[in-house]
Parts: C-alpha cells; structure tokens; sequence
C-alpha cells in the first residue's frame, strides 16, 4: 500500500514539474526554429533579391538597347551619364587629351566679339581656326566615356562657331556696313573652303546593305546628312536611292515605304510555289546563292536587283540625280582598263545612268558577261558609254609597290577628295563577314570601362587588326586575286573618318537566305540607325560648323544684288524654265573652277 501511494506521488510529481517542463523546452525549441528559419528565410530572400534585382544602371543600359527611337535613347544615356557620374566628367573641361586652354580661349573670344557686334575682330575669329580638329576635339577617346556627349566646353565651341557663322549670313550687306556682299560671300567661300567637307561612305553588305538606310535617316533627322555620298558595292545601291531623292522626298523614302520591292515579291511567291513541292527550301536557297556567287560573284539575282533598283531609280543620269537632289553621289566601280574611271559622279560621268553604274558598282570579276555602262544622249536615248564601250569591268591586277605609288593615290575615296575638297569621311561599313568583328570608331558596349566582356572584346580586336595586317601585307606582295582584295579588304581612307557598324547577332545571318520585304526593310532600317545614335554628339561635333558654313554659303549665293536679309532655304526661288535656260547660259560663260569651291558651273 505504502509503495503503491509513492509510486502515485511519483507520478503526480512528474506530472506537475517534468511534463511542464518539456512542453516548455519544446517551445523554446520550436521558437528558436521558428527564429532560425524567419532568419534563414530573410538572408535567402535578401540574397536572391541581390542576385536578381538589376541596379539602376543595368535598368537605364536595358533601356538604351530597348530604345526605338533617338529621343528616348538620350533620355536614358542623360540619366545613365547622371548615375554614373560621367556627367561630372562632362562639366569638367579639365583632361589631357585635349587642349582645354585654347578651346577656352576661342570661346572667350567668340562670345566677347559677338556681345560687343565687333564685325572685324569676328571675321578675324572666324577666319582663324577653322580647323575641324582643332585642340584635339574630334578623337574618339572624348566621346567613348559618357553616353550623351563629351565635355561640355568642347560642345559650346561648336555651337558659338556656328551661331558666328549664322551671324555673319545674316549680318546686312552694304556700303554703309562696312561689308558688301560680295565680301560677305568670299568671307563665307574661303571659310568653308578651308574647313573642308565630309563624304558619307557606304561600303557592301548584301542583305545588310539595308542599314545604309537606317544610317541615312539617322543622319538626316539630326541635320548631320552630308551632300557628298559615295557607295560601293550594295552601298552603291543604297547612295543611288539616296542620292536621287529631293530633300522633301528623303523622308518618305527613309521610313521605307518609298522602296519598291516589287521584283523580289515576285521572286518570293514563286519561291513559295517551289516550296510546296520541296521541303528543303531553305537549304536550296541556300545552295543556290552560294553557287552564284562562286560562279558570278553576287549572292542575290542580278536580274532581280537590276529591275529592283530600276523600280527605284529610273533612268536617271548622273547629271540629273544631281539638278534634282543637289547631293553630289559618287559610286565606285573597278575596271581593267585605265581608260575607264573608277569613281562616277556628275563631274567624271554626268550622262551615265545611275542604275547601271550602281550594278557595275557589284561586278566582282568578269566570269559572268561584263557589265556595260548606259549613258543617255541628249535625244533621250539608251545607249552603252562610248568609254567603257569596249572594256570589262573587273578589277585590275594589283602590282607589288609601296603605299605612294601612283596605284594608291588614285583611288576612289582620293578622287573624292580632291574633287569636292572633302577631309573627313564617316563611313557605314555593313558587310556580314566583317561587321561582326569590325570595332567601330565609338562604341560604349566594347569600351574597356563598360564592357561586360573585356577580354574577349580586347582579344576580338586585336585578333581582327593583325587578320587586317597580315592581308595588307599579302597584298602589297601582290599574292591577293582581285576577287579577294576586293571582298576582304577595304579601301585605304586618304583623311579623318569616322566609322559606323551595325550591331549584328548570329541570328542576324539567317536573314541572308530571305528576300527583302517590307518588314526585313524596317528591321534592318532599325538596325542601321541604331549604330548611329551612340555617335551623334562626335559627327555634331565634327559637322555642325560645316554644315552651317554650307547652309550660310548657299544662302548668301541666291540673295539678290541689294537683298540684306536673309533668305529661308524654303523661301528660296524657284525660276522657271527660260529663266533656267538664260541663268545657265550666262554661268558659262565665266565658269570658275571645282578646285575654288563649286561643286558645279551652273550652280554658283
């Protein structure tokens, strides 16, 4: 009985003091995991955050390559300069590698000549300087920091030079002023002269070629659209649909709806035909292209791009490309004869079709039948150019000699040069088998501070200098065909250039095996002027002063004898037929030389 109630106090004990106690260790354990696992949960929810949620900089470098349009991709380059801290960089003239003190003290000078109206000491600023890399203010190491621009001082210069050219164009002419207008017009000729102009090139691309588009209308909607275009190969296509269109046509053409594609939708639905019956169509296409160009040397039709281009162009000539447009178009063609010039434009070749020379502009060799040159008489006849009538157009062999012979200083680009006093070229370069590994002159995504891939970005380029190299040098030993030179090497540029790639992705590569239509147009449109937006604030910086020297120039030619305002480029007259006939007639007859500065006689 005794044993009994102590195992019954035993357990009456337990029940009392242990059983709380567990339950209470057991909360504390389930309340040191609870702890432990809201602990764990928050560091995994804190570290996944860190790992996935994009800083402010990634968000604003999303929004520069979503960008479809100019004005939002400056939005985000200001916003991105702001968290960066570049655009301290910007405000800050101070860096070595330009000549901050002089471009401070021109614009010291400009801005107290033009708040005292002082016209001699602001012709004596204007006439001394005009250099378009004065200071050191054109390289691409000042524009490849910031997204926006580059210092802030070097932008007010070029803005204070051209506000002092628009000045002077609109300064009033006469005796009572102190300056006619016959001054006024030699102060504005002997300036631009010395400046100089540019030439925008347009090299190859094939189906790529369609970037030239996008690079065109880039250039234009931000008034940088130079007037002398050149174009070779695909690029010839491209500057010969440019260079026909009037500047109130240009936009309409640039948005792509000015484009006829008719020939290749022909092509397209009879390829569909075809296909129905096939299932490898693309690998035929494929074989196809590949077989005509080891055969002929073109990748697309021949005779679907003639009637393609002709769709487009008409049968214009040289010469009236140019009484249409007023932009001077250049298209380079290579021919074995040096009989036969290499550059076509309204000077060398006034009455060849544009068409024509923009086809013999993407003759690679003479396997297939050589191309001929069509001129137009002065009955309106088509008929092969007397000069080109008995000479194949196909690349003449190249002999060994060092870079000064007389072979490298009459190449086309020199021609350019010398005959429009041009000194800065900014070149479109869209070939697929170099764009993806061609660096271009500015670039922020294969900058050394802002790549996500430095190294293989460095190793990318050096690899394709020393391919370039090495091909330079089996050229100038003269082991290169003609074929190869001309499809892997281009040519040299004989001044300041500037160069524009298309960001192209494997993906990219299949569009070769498609035929153009309206949306591969505004794709590849797309892609061309976004290789140009990073560049604005450099080609402002480098064209701005001559484009309005140009502008000022052209103005102050057309004013009447006694006309001291200025005149509106819209406002400008537009004479009629006689008029024309008696206002050419009598600019023949004092005609003054290309190499003063006039692109043509009957427009001076």
């Amino acid at each position: 009985m005794l044993l009994r109630d102590r195992h019954e106090i035993r357990q009456q004990l337990i029940a009392i003091i242990a059983m709380p106690a567990l339950a209470w260790a057991r909360d504390i354990f389930r309340a040191v995991w609870d702890c432990f696992t809201y602990v764990a949960f928050f560091w995994w929810r804190k570290l996944y955050e860190i790992l996935n949620t994009k800083t402010q900089r990634q968000l604003l470098e999303e929004t520069l390559e979503r960008a479809q349009v100019y004005e939002e991709w400056e939005g985000a380059a200001l916003h991105l300069d702001a968290a960066t801290g570049n655009q301290l960089w910007r405000e800050s003239p101070q860096s070595k590698d330009y000549d901050c003190n002089l471009i401070h003290v021109r614009v010291g000078r400009i801005e107290q000549a033009l708040e005292e109206e002082d016209l001699d000491s602001i012709l004596r600023v204007l006439r001394n300087g005009l250099v378009r890399n004065i200071g050191n203010i054109t390289i691409p190491k000042l524009y490849n920091r910031a997204y926006a621009g580059t210092k802030v001082l070097i932008e007010d210069y070029v803005t204070r030079v051209a506000e002092t050219v628009k000045w002077v164009a609109e300064y009033p002419a006469g005796p009572s002023t102190g300056l006619t207008g016959q001054q006024k017009l030699e102060v504005l000729h002997d300036a631009r002269l010395a400046f100089g102009r540019s030439c925008l090139v347009l090299q190859g691309g094939s189906i790529f070629g369609l970037c030239h588009v996008g690079v065109v209308k880039a250039l234009h909607a931000r008034g940088l659209l130079p007037r002398i275009i050149s174009g070779t190969a695909t690029g010839a296509l491209m500057a010969a649909l440019v260079g026909v269109h009037s500047q109130e046509e240009l936009p309409k053409f640039l948005s792509g709806e000015g484009i006829d594609l008719s020939a290749f939708t022909d092509v397209s639905e009879n390829a569909s035909e075809d296909a129905q019956y096939f299932s490898y169509g693309w690998f035929s296409t494929l074989a196809r292209r590949v077989q005509r160009f080891l055969n002929y040397g073109y990748v697309l039709d021949i005779k679907v791009l003639e009637e393609c281009v002709r769709d487009n162009v008409g049968d214009l000539t040289f010469d009236e490309a140019y009484q249409r447009s007023k932009k001077i178009l250049n298209i380079t063609i290579t021919a074995s004869e040096s009989g036969v010039p290499s550059l076509l434009n309204y000077l060398t070749a006034p009455n060849v079709l544009v068409w024509s020379a923009a086809m013999a502009s993407n003759a690679s060799d003479a396997r297939s039948s050589p191309v001929k040159l069509l001129c137009k008489t002065s009955s309106g006849e088509i008929q092969p150019w007397i000069v080109s009538k008995e000479s194949s157009l196909k690349p003449k062999k190249r002999v060994m000699s060092s870079p000064s012979t007389e072979y490298d200083r009459d190449t086309p680009l020199s021609r350019v040069a010398e005959q429009f006093n041009v000194n800065h070229f900014i070149i479109s370069q869209a070939r697929p088998y170099i764009a993806p590994f061609l660096a271009p002159s500015l670039d922020h995504s294969n900058s050394w501070r802002t790549s996500k891939q430095p190294i293989m970005t460095g190793v990318m380029h050096l690899l394709m200098l020393e391919v370039q190299h090495r091909l330079s040098q089996m050229d100038t030993l003269g082991l290169l065909s003609p074929g190869l030179r001309r499809l892997l090497l281009d040519e040299r540029v004989p001044a300041a250039s500037w160069t524009l790639v298309p960001q192209v992705s494997l993906a990219d590569f299949a569009r070769l095996l498609r035929n153009p239509n309206r949306q591969e147009v505004d794709y590849w449109i797309q892609k061309g002027e976004r290789s140009v937006w990073p560049a604005v604030c450099a080609l402002r910086v480098r064209y701005c002063i001559e484009a309005e020297l140009d502008q000022a120039y052209q103005v102050v030619r057309r004013r009447k004898p006694f006309d001291a305002m200025p005149v509106e480029p819209h406002q400008l007259p537009k004479f009629a037929s006689q008029a024309a006939g008696f206002e050419e007639q009598r600019k023949r007859k004092r005609p003054r030389a290309v190499s003063m500065g006039a692109e043509d006689f009957r427009d001076l």
